[in-house]
Formats: structure tokens, C-alpha cells, sequence
């Protein structure tokens, strides 16, 4: 069962407009997104000529308001800004934000928040008011002073330090413990403040979450999956050594137990899924123009081949000689391209 559409000061209208509850998923928001808008798309309805005008307009009001709940709710900043100013999912308005990294969400460790606060201004003591020097007597007095009547000031003008509202922006810069295993959008307490942060764990490139398991890529050139042997790991807590069998394939994987996320007694482990580079392709020559190279380097070899040395009793047959020559080189190089015509 979803929530109202009236949740008072907007508080459900975003996730309402999904037809979801506040608690949905980022997966089941996606998910509804693209239903209802292949649904309200106007592309869509500008084809349906059963459709009134009302029914166009308000199917384009519906759409826009879709579009604006996923834009906010898909972002998980500005989704944890909307649940803390609607008071959604344990969240409060005074609440600030904190970003973890993967591996300190993991392990736990200490981060600084910066509340934000109004401090009095010490200029005109939350007046928002200053009374500034009588330039005419210069703040003495004077009785005949005509600019300040003998007060030594002239009329009030508004503070220049925090330009009227009394106070101003100020941060305290509060201690928040992170425990491990810490899971996106927990609410904890800052030290010696009254709000609480929620934390925001940033993506890794390089690591994913599942449960108390964590995932990463190992990436191996065909070579090294071919061969197998020791690689190095890098997990949460530092670089482990395994070892993959010869032939490992892409998909193959490798479990380092109690490498995952800590939960009181409980411990997960790391899993370690390989990735095979592609081995480059060779280029190999076509066989048609590898045949053709070589009667090419034959032809020239042919060409270039000097005549035959002719003794003084073959000069009066010389030059039958050359033409029987050139005939039997000339038969020789169309019986090599009809050869190779053939082929």
C-alpha cells in the first residue's frame, strides 16, 4: 500500500507521484519510474486520438510531476535532503550529511561534520542595529553638535557585519564515530551536538557490497589465466596473494574467507571474480595476396635474369636464340597467371 498523496507540507507528494512508499529501494524507484513513463510520455499520447484536451493536460501535469520525483529520489543527495526536511525514514530536519568512502564504511573509523549554526553578532550584539560615530563632533558630544544633538552618535543604521539579522553563519565541527559495517543512510550522533548526520557511502570503482560479502575484479591478460600462478588481491584490509589454476576463465572466481564485513560475531567474505583480457588477433595475410606477392617477386626475378653468354660459334644463331628466349619466358609468365587466376 502506497502513501497518501496529501502528506502534509509535501512530506509523500515525491514518492507518491511513484506510486511507492518512502522506504523504497534506488532499484524499485528506477523500476517505477520507467513504467509510468512509457505510460505519461507525450510522445506517446499525442498518438491516442481518443484523448480529450483535459486528459492531454492533465496527463502532462501527471508526467512532469514523475519526472521531478525520480530526478530528486534517484540522487541520493538530494534524496537524503528531501527525507530530512519531510521528516521520511527516520530522517530530521536539522540532520546534516556526512560522505563515507567504501572502505571506512567497511571498516569504521572517525569523521568530521560540520553543523551548521547562528552565532550573535558581536558587532551589534543581535541588534541587527549599529550606531555609528557622529561625524560632525566625531563622537564627542558636543552640545552645540547639530549631527547628533550632544549624543556623540547619529541615528542607527543597519550593521554592516551581518547586514541586519543580528546573527550570523557559523559551523561546529563535530566528531561521529562510524562503526563498522556502516550501510548508507544511517543516522548517528554527532559528539557534543544534539543533531545526528546521515551518512552517504560513496561508490567504488573498485568494489561492490552484498550483504556481508564483498566483490571485486581481478583482471588478467590471456597469458597470465593461461598459465595460472599467485596474484596479487587488493581487499578492504590490504593486499592478499591467491592462486588460480592454469586455464582460469572469465567468470572463474575465488573466496578469501573473513576478508568481507564485520557484524558483531558474524563475518563475510571477500570474493574475488576474474576478468580475461582478449588475446590480440594476429594479422594474418590473405593466402590470395600472399600468392600474388610471390609471382610478383618471381616476375622480377625473371626479368632482371641476364642472357645467356654466347660462345663465337653460336654468334651466327644469336639472335634466334634470344627470340626462342624470349618466347619460353614469355610462356612461362602466362602459364603463372593463369595458375593463379585459377586459384
Amino acid at each position: 500500500m502506497t502513501t497518501g498523496e496529501d502528506g502534509g507540507d509535501g512530506a509523500v507528494n515525491l514518492y507518491a507521484a511513484l506510486s511507492l512508499e518512502p522506504t523504497a529501494s534506488t532499484a524499485d524507484i528506477k523500476r517505477a519510474y520507467k513504467i509510468l513513463a512509457l505510460k505519461l510520455h507525450p510522445d506517446k499520447l499525442a498518438r491516442q486520438t481518443n484523448l480529450s484536451d483535459d486528459e492531454r493536460a492533465k496527463a502532462s501535469q501527471t508526467f512532469q510531476r514523475v519526472a521531478l520525483a525520480y530526478e530528486i529520489l534517484s540522487d541520493d543527495i538530494k534524496r537524503t535532503e528531501y527525507d530530512a526536511r519531510c521528516e521520511l525514514n527516520g530522517a530530521k530536519k536539522d540532520d546534516v550529511l556526512v560522505n563515507v568512502s567504501f572502505k571506512e564504511a567497511i571498516t569504521g573509523g572517525t569523521k568530521l561534520a560540520m553543523v551548521p549554526f547562528k552565532l550573535v553578532c558581536a558587532q551589534c550584539n543581535g541588534v541587527g542595529m549599529a550606531c555609528a560615530r557622529c561625524a560632525a563632533c566625531d563622537g564627542k558630544g558636543e552640545a552645540s553638535c547639530g549631527g547628533c544633538e550632544g549624543k556623540g552618535f547619529a541615528s542607527p543604521v543597519q550593521c554592516t557585519k551581518c547586514k541586519g539579522d543580528g546573527v550570523m553563519d557559523d559551523y561546529f565541527h563535530g566528531r561521529v564515530h562510524i562503526p563498522p559495517g556502516c550501510e548508507n543512510g544511517t543516522r548517528l550522533p554527532i559528539s557534543g551536538r544534539s543533531q545526528h548526520v546521515r551518512v552517504r557511502i560513496l561508490p567504488s570503482k573498485q568494489f561492490s557490497r552484498n550483504g556481508l560479502d564483498v566483490t571485486s575484479t581481478l583482471t588478467l591478460s590471456a597469458k597470465d589465466a593461461a598459465e595460472g600462478g599467485f596474484f596479487e588481491v587488493e581487499t578492504v584490509y590490504g593486499i592478499e596473494t591467491t592462486y588460480f589454476d592454469e586455464d582460469t576463465k572469465s567468470g572463474d572466481s575465488k573466496t578469501l574467507d573473513g576478508k568481507g564485513i564485520k557484524d558483531g560475531k558474524k563475518v563475510g567474505n571477500h570474493v574475488v571474480r576474474v576478468d580475461v583480457e582478449r588475446a590480440p588477433t594476429p594479422d594474418v595475410e590473405p593466402e590470395d595476396q600472399a600468392q600474388e606477392d610471390e609471382d610478383e617477386d618471381d616476375n622480377a626475378a625473371a626479368a632482371e635474369e641476364p642472357p645467356a653468354k654466347k660462345s663465337k660459334a653460336d654468334e651466327g644463331e644469336t639472335e634466334m636464340s634470344l627470340e626462342e628466349l624470349l618466347a619460353a619466358k614469355k610462356a612461362k609468365l602466362l602459364a603463372q597467371l593463369e595458375a593463379s587466376a585459377q586459384k
